[in-house]
């Protein structure tokens, strides 16, 4: 006879507990938790992408700053102003060829009548020189350290390495705000409207100082241009605020810096200053600033 098995353990479906999701936590800290671990994911992904744009920018070919720059940033100019652009152009030319600029890469220096004294370097090699800023140079041997600075930042690539810090900004500010972070991003972009994402780090500011007093103390073999410049750019806005809440040393302090490193390199800071280029003038009314003492046109 078949002995029967003893039964196993039944199987059934069970309910599951009440309350097995519920949390003991209130539902605002919880939320308060989440909003926080995001946006601490995110700070840390907008911090990786700012330093990986410095690393990744000498990378990216040039002629796709070219490409982009001539999309957003190049424009018709007047003939008095093209006249005025021709005669920057000239002088950065000179200064680029103490430089050593990488083959390929071209600058493209513009006049623009502003009330705002500001030199900028954009994307593409493009450099805007402001007629309010011309006012407060003296002689060339000033607008060619001034121009020699702008083209370190093309140079050393710092323009795409800021631009691509610009869009990090953006993508953060995308979290508070759609619209305020595709504002953001396309100021990346425009560079032109968009120089409040453009400022470069002191470490860069710094080197573009070094390549300016180099290319100076090379073409006129002194570097009391460069002094100068630097003195008169503190002069203008006296009022900066600490170094510790700018993007860019004060002019005083870069102005030491740039001493110390004279010294050490052995470089005069004083010499026969180059008068400012006749072209810059204002015409036949006002002198072509003759032995580099004379200002260039006022801005109107």
């Amino acid at each position: 006879m078949n002995e029967i098995p003893p039964a196993g353990p039944r199987l059934e479906n069970r309910l599951p507990d009440e309350g097995i999701n519920s949390s003991t936590e209130h539902p605002l800290k919880e939320f308060a938790w989440l909003v926080g671990a995001s946006l601490a994911t995110l700070l840390v992904v907008v911090l990786l992408v700012g330093w990986a744009a410095r690393w990744l920018a000498p990378h990216i070919p040039f002629a796709t700053e070219v490409a982009l720059a001539k999309r957003l940033v190049d424009r018709e100019q007047k003939p008095a102003d093209a006249a005025r652009s021709a005669a920057l152009q000239a002088v950065a030319q000179k200064v680029a060829a103490q430089m050593g600029l990488p083959e390929g890469m071209e600058l493209v220096v513009q006049y623009e009548e502003s009330k705002v004294v500001n030199a900028f370097a954009t994307i593409g090699g493009r450099i805007r020189v402001h007629s309010a800023l011309l006012t407060k140079l003296r002689s060339e041997d000033e607008l060619a350290a001034l121009l020699a600075h702008e083209i370190a930042h093309v140079k050393h690539r710092h323009v795409a390495a800021s631009m691509g810090r610009g869009m990090a900004l953006g993508l953060l500010l995308g979290v508070v705000s759609t619209d305020a972070g595709a504002a953001a991003a396309q100021s990346a972009l425009g560079q032109a409207t968009g120089l409040a994402l453009m400022g470069y780090s002191r470490e860069q500011e710094r080197e573009a100082d070094e390549a300016a007093l180099k290319a100076v103390h090379a073409l006129y073999g002194h570097v009391g241009g460069a002094m100068d410049l630097f003195a008169h750019l503190g002069e203008v806005n006296p009022d900066e605020p600490p170094t510790a809440l700018s993007t860019h040393p004060m002019s005083a302090e870069r102005l030491k810096a740039m001493q110390q490193l004279a010294a050490e390199a052995g470089w005069p800071v004083t010499g026969e200053r180059t008068p400012w280029p006749t072209a810059l003038s204002c015409g036949a009314s006002q002198p072509a600033n003759p032995g580099g003492t004379a200002p260039p046109c006022q801005a109107s």
